[in-house]
């Protein structure tokens, strides 16, 4: 036999194994001369490149869920995660805070609401119940008009049904798998008797790792398994204490609707302690419900986590640690008390942005900071802020020539602006960033082949929303230098020829609907309007100062009446085209704060 130089072993596709093959037999002696496309040699040609083709594809099946970063399928990366000592994300039960008034016939000395109890409430039309995590005692108080109320405030309460498990310890290295995919395993409660007729219970803690457990440490560990499932495993004996044989295993844990039960806003109660009487409001509506934790997070995040080992030293530590446990927390900044103003010593501040919400809860920044007292250096605290927003303001004039498109204006605005919008998700929406005007300009203009030029303004603005009944003050920092104008005199400026350092949107003052703040040049702020000349009216001379070099304006009291829509903007021009943020602020640009024009030209 000839040897057979023509093999390619690159080739696994279909035709290419059976090319392969074809060239092997013609380089053979025997039938080098057989015509195989018309012959049943072909039907055989077509099997053997089959089988070969199917094997070549399940290997590369099998190569590819050996390592972390290329497995697809959810078992073989939970097999990967257990070497890195990484537990998945469960389902996450949305809470909500509510507070509880009972109205009891009598004068009970007190009303006991026990833990688990229920909550109903509807959320896009499917009806979930709402428990509570702990067991309350309440107690009678005087109302302001002297009567006996029972009254509970700010309690917790969390969406799953109550589910008990139970099993019977049968072998020496027992495992209890949980039935429920929608497990919230941050609530699993794990309890051991001697025997079915034992009445005490002993109670078992999750451990992390091996670390201080002893023989007699009453510690499960919890890891993933098949499926979305999750499983209880306990300790050897040496690390961690043994059940025996007889001993009788409950679970209880809430089986949770992950998402679904966010955006709930009221909710019913049946009796509480023999009283139907109750009335419940809703301090927080529901939020934090999670799916479980998809492959694609598992991939990223568990890597991370097996770097950072459970404990918060660096800035990047917190970071990773907060969005693992809080994965409701979009982004996140970490830095030292020192760089506040004032300084704040033995503190590490997180700036927290949830997604999809307004601030921060109460509970929620409790919760953070005891989950990193655990986890940081001894006398370090740490202290979770919500951040301040800075949001730009940009409108445009893009040039492009007609000649290169048959492209109508508004559509090439509407690529300007998708494109400057694309620019701000990638390199500003976020904790210390800087805006790059160049480079804003340079996506502009990537936008379409046809655009030859873009011109930008681009201002600074602050929110504020003021109370229309009582008077408000208002500190504003921006952080950038200022560019003022020439000396504002309202005698003879119109609006139109003035560029003004800060100017605000339209509000209701001293019976003028069309007031707004604007400096002075000079570090004054006013409240003026613009008559049916354009000329300025001053209508209150000393509203506050501007601070040109460090972009502090203060707003004196002052009481608006109304205002458009839910906030008054202040709107900052300054002196450098490139924007800094200071820390724990979010530079942000949304969509409604884009207008590009377009304008088309035959060059």
């Amino acid at each position: 036999m000839a040897a057979n130089t023509a093999t390619s072993l690159t080739e696994i596709d279909f035709d290419g194994i059976k090319n392969n093959l074809k060239l092997f037999l013609q380089n053979n002696n025997t039938i080098r001369d057989y015509d195989f496309a018309g012959s049943n040699i072909n039907t055989l040609l077509d099997i053997l490149s089959y089988n070969t083709y199917l094997n070549n594809f399940y290997l590369n099946m099998i190569a590819n869920e050996m390592f972390l970063d290329t497995a697809t399928t959810r078992d073989a990366i939970v097999s990967h995660i257990k070497e890195l000592n990484y537990v998945p994300r469960s389902f996450h039960s949305a809470k909500a805070v509510i507070n509880i008034q009972v109205f009891p016939e009598g004068s009970p000395s007190q009303i006991v609401l026990p833990k688990f109890s229920e909550f109903t409430t509807t959320v896009a039309g499917s009806s979930l119940v709402f428990s509570t995590q702990d067991s309350l005692t309440i107690k009678p108080s005087q109302n302001s008009s002297g009567n006996t109320v029972y009254v509970a405030n700010n309690v917790d309460i969390f969406e799953g049904k109550k589910v008990e498990e139970f099993f019977t310890v049968s072998s020496n290295n027992f495992v209890a798998e949980i039935a429920n995919e929608g497990v919230d395993t941050r609530h699993l409660e794990v309890n051991i008797k001697e025997s079915q007729a034992s009445s005490v219970n002993a109670n078992w803690t999750k451990a992390e790792t091996l670390f201080g457990l002893s023989s007699s440490s009453n510690s499960y560990f919890l890891e993933p398994t098949q499926g979305n499932k999750f499983r209880v495993t306990f300790g050897d004996g040496t690390f961690g204490k043994k059940p025996v044989q007889g001993n009788i295993l409950k679970l209880t844990y809430r089986n949770s609707s992950g998402n679904t039960g966010n955006n709930a806003k009221i909710f019913n109660s049946g009796t509480i302690d023999g009283h139907s009487n109750v009335v419940v409001s809703t301090v927080t509506n529901s939020l934090g419900g999670l799916e479980i934790e998809s492959i694609e997070d598992i991939k990223f995040n568990a890597p991370k986590s097996f770097q950072v080992q459970e404990r918060a030293v660096t800035s990047n530590d917190y970071k990773i640690l907060a969005q693992k446990e809080f994965p409701q927390i979009k982004n996140v900044l970490a830095f030292g008390g020192e760089q506040m103003t004032p300084p704040q010593y033995g503190k590490v501040i997180l700036a927290v942005d949830l997604a999809d919400a307004d601030g921060v809860p109460e509970s929620l920044k409790k919760s953070v900071a005891d989950f990193f007292k655990k986890r940081s250096p001894v006398s370090i605290d740490t202290e979770v802020i919500i951040p301040e927003f800075l949001h730009l303001d940009i409108k445009g004039t893009t040039v492009y020539n007609i000649t290169d498109t048959a492209q109508a204006p508004s559509a090439i605005a509407s690529k300007a602006s998708a494109a400057l919008l694309s620019f701000a998700e990638s390199n500003i929406n976020g904790f210390d960033v800087t805006y790059r005007n160049s480079k804003a300009l340079s996506a502009i203009d990537a936008s379409d082949n046809s655009i030859v030029s873009t011109e930008l303004v681009v201002r600074l603005f602050k929110k504020i929303t003021p109370s229309s009944t009582l008077s408000s003050s208002y500190a504003i920092d921006f952080n950038n230098e200022l560019e003022p104008d020439d000396i504002l005199n309202t005698s003879t400026t119109l609006k139109r020829l003035y560029l003004p350092a800060i100017e605000s949107s339209l509000f209701t003052f001293g019976g003028s609907s069309s007031a707004f703040f604007i400096d002075d040049g000079a570090g004054g702020l006013k409240v003026v309007k613009a008559d049916s000349n354009d000329k300025i009216v001053e209508l209150l001379a000393n509203a506050g100062t501007v601070d040109y070099t460090t972009g502090k304006v203060n707003i004196n009291s002052i009481l608006i009446t109304a205002f458009s829509g839910t906030n008054v903007d202040i709107f900052a021009r300054t002196k450098k085209r490139d924007i800094t943020t200071s820390k724990g602020s979010i530079l942000q640009l949304n969509s409604e704060d884009i207008s590009i024009t377009a304008n088309a030209e035959r060059l």
